[in-house]
């Protein structure tokens, strides 16, 4: 990996790759929501045993969108009562593998962007899985890489915030240009290579690396090119919807010669559930967006 243009800027990116391991309860999350067959109350307890984390989740759940006349006191009654199982296990490798980057420093960084195109990724590509021809471990791992897919991009901001607040103007003035193009000439690197890092060093499965790796190329991804491609197909998807819902959509073609058992029908009904779902998404990533200190 190139290092970045100033000394002070890549120790500073060296000082987050020796981050400590992530937390044993990070760990039995990562294995819960890779799992197809998720169990609520298995869940629930890895969620209490970070009291921080289930604070905000059950915080969430009494949020002004998705609050109920009677309050939430309980990570369980926020599962089955208010935001549903796919919703808090996204919430809470959300929220636990986020823990460590503070991007305050960068306003340019719109962080609830960021989470709205990570939930609907996850949740577009976990829609999908069912209907592709994938083995069962890369089926499973479908809703975990839509989810962090973009990590690196958490890793950037963190580390340079003022070099990456350069490259979102410089992209705003330039809608145009390529973000990861932008990222290279004023970092010496990308949020490819910063996520794929991160994700090594904390031992990520290597699905989820591959995704952060090769989206932009899937075709090298070797076994896992189908799962990544999908992620990828996803987290554009996931912008567009984001920019403007009437227009976003998901076209058999993206998918090339991937045998799957996929129809246009299917992708419309996906997308059209993914738009009546835009205003949840919306207040979710309003809600993760308000980030508290980093641990």
């Amino acid at each position: 990996m190139e290092r970045p243009p100033s000394d002070p800027h890549h120790s500073r990116l060296q000082e987050i790759l020796h981050l400590p391991p992530l937390p044993a309860v990070a760990y039995q999350l990562l294995r819960e929501v890779t799992s197809e067959d998720v169990d609520i109350r298995r869940l629930t307890g890895l969620i209490e045993q970070d009291p921080g984390l289930a604070a905000r989740i059950v915080g969430i759940a009494n949020s002004a969108y998705f609050a109920r006349q009677r309050e939430i006191h309980q990570v369980e009654d926020a599962i089955t009562r208010v935001l549903g199982l796919n919703i808090v296990r996204g919430l809470a490798i959300g929220i636990a593998l986020s823990k460590p980057f503070d991007v305050s420093a960068c306003p340019e960084f719109e962080l609830s962007r960021y989470w709205y195109r990570a939930f609907v990724s996850a949740n577009l590509a976990n829609a999908l899985g069912p209907h592709l021809e994938l083995e069962t471990d890369l089926r499973e791992c479908l809703f975990l890489a839509g989810l962090v897919h973009n990590l690196g991009q958490l890793v950037l901001v963190h580390a340079f915030p003022s070099r990456m607040a350069d490259v979102f103007r410089q992209k705003q003035a330039n809608p145009g240009e390529s973000l990861l193009t932008l990222e290279s000439q004023v970092l010496a690197m990308t949020e490819m290579q910063a996520g794929t890092l991160i994700g090594k060093r904390w031992k990520l499965p290597r699905c989820v690396t591959h995704t952060i790796q090769y989206r932009h190329e899937p075709n090298l991804a070797g076994r896992y090119e189908l799962a990544v491609q999908t992620v990828a197909i996803c987290s554009r998807a996931a912008e567009a919807l984001y920019d403007d819902p009437d227009q976003a959509q998901l076209q058999l073609d993206d998918f090339g010669d991937h045998p799957s058992a996929l129809t246009q029908e299917m992708l419309d009904d996906i997308m059209h559930k993914a738009r009546h779902n835009d205003a949840q998404y919306r207040a979710l990533a309003e809600s993760i967006g308000t980030q508290e200190p980093p641990a």
